[in-house]
């Protein structure tokens, strides 16, 4: 009896060390074998093996998120939204203008503002809009960056200041840097815009976070003008 228990735990000994030798075998040419074993030999992921997949699973999601309809239905009325806004503020005077951009904190001045623009209808809707998109599954599991890149796509693909690339007799290099950039910086505000549109908590002071929202794609699309001109005289 005593022979055939040693014998027993002999071969499950030698069965084990065989499975062993087998896996080890099979992983040294299996790169997500090797992966897995590091993993639960240290219980830290191969940041390298890990990295690329959480990198394409994001692009295939900020792009699956681009062409859905709330996603293109929140953009409508962010434009909307700027369109209007900027209507009105290009009625104002410099002096105005100025003060505006001294009061964006100042609820009382800010709901007086939105009083006079007229704005109310415009930003319930935009609230309709970005609850929707808040909703939608994809869109709650993107990161603050993601979020940034998503926006970003969109506006280099749809936003522009409406100009093209110019031809110069230097073949249009200096003047075509100037205007990359000024787009680069029209896209940029764009994408900071949407982002502070989406951050704006639904509550009583959502009006003037949109506002204040606004004023701040304004003010950076008036400073990329203004260095888009510097940039030209200076070349």
């Amino acid at each position: 009896m005593r022979k055939k228990r040693h014998f027993l735990y002999y071969a499950m000994a030698l069965a084990c060390g065989l499975a062993t030798i087998f896996v080890i075998y099979s992983c040294s040419t299996d790169e997500y074998c090797s992966d897995e074993l590091q993993i639960k030999g240290n219980r830290i992921p191969k940041k390298s093996a890990l990295s690329s997949d959480t990198i394409n699973n994001a692009n295939l999601l900020i792009d699956s998120i681009a062409i859905s309809d709330e996603f293109w239905e929140f953009e409508k009325n962010s434009k909307l939204l700027s369109d209007k806004f900027q209507a009105y503020t290009s009625t104002l005077s410099e002096e105005e203008y100025g003060k505006l951009m001294e009061k964006l904190n100042d609820d009382d001045y800010m709901e007086e503002f939105i009083k006079k623009a007229n704005l109310e209808q415009e930003f319930q809707q935009m609230n309709e809009a970005k609850e929707n998109l808040l909703l939608y599954t994809g869109f709650s599991r993107l990161s603050e960056d993601e979020r940034i890149s998503l926006f970003r796509q969109y506006a280099e693909s749809h936003e522009s200041t409406g100009k093209t690339l110019i031809k110069t007799r230097t073949e249009g290099g200096d003047a075509n840097s100037c205007e990359a950039k000024r787009q680069a910086a029209y896209a940029q505000a764009k994408a900071d815009y949407d982002n502070d549109i989406i951050n704006c908590r639904i509550g009583p002071s959502t009006n003037n976070c949109y506002a204040q929202a606004l004023s701040r794609y304004e003010r950076n699309q008036r400073a990329a003008e203004k260095e888009y001109k510097s940039c030209i005289q200076r070349n």
